[in-house]
């Protein structure tokens, strides 16, 4: 399958929308000073490219609230969807592993090379060894 991949649970968006504002979840843009604020926390965060090419993310989980990458799109199709992390080198924010893990887009290895492109667009290399395909034909 490749993009644009579509919110496989469009039913959940408004509970998920919920939660997300209640815990206080806000997606920001990448690059951005908001963005660079997330990355010093050291926090697991997730990703979507969204079809305007615009790479959004936000924590993983804050508090008790997990967040769902439907959240970063609105629910609307995504080009790219996925965990990541970043490190450090001076003041240069590196990835330092990325995967295409979302359940409710699925993305694939074609959702990755988007996903590659636009943090290295963003200015933000990534780690050659740093990306992971979830096969979800197996799961």
């Amino acid at each position: 399958m490749s993009p644009p991949y579509r919110n496989r649970y469009p039913q959940l968006l408004e509970q998920e929308l919920e939660a997300a504002r209640r815990a206080g979840v806000v997606p920001v843009e990448v690059p951005s000073s908001a963005f660079t604020a997330l990355a010093t926390t050291g926090v697991r965060m997730i990703f979507v490219v969204l079809n305007n090419g615009k790479l959004v993310a936000a924590p993983r989980e804050r508090g008790a609230a997990h967040t769902s990458h439907a959240v970063l799109a609105n629910g609307g199709p995504v080009l790219a969807a996925g965990e990541f992390t970043v490190e450090f080198r001076g003041s240069e924010i590196m990835v330092s592993a990325l995967n295409d893990m979302s359940g409710h887009y699925q993305p694939g290895a074609d959702g990755l090379a988007v996903a590659q492109d636009a943090f290295e667009a963003a200015g933000i290399s990534v780690r050659p060894e740093a990306t992971t395909s979830y096969d979800w034909r197996s799961s």
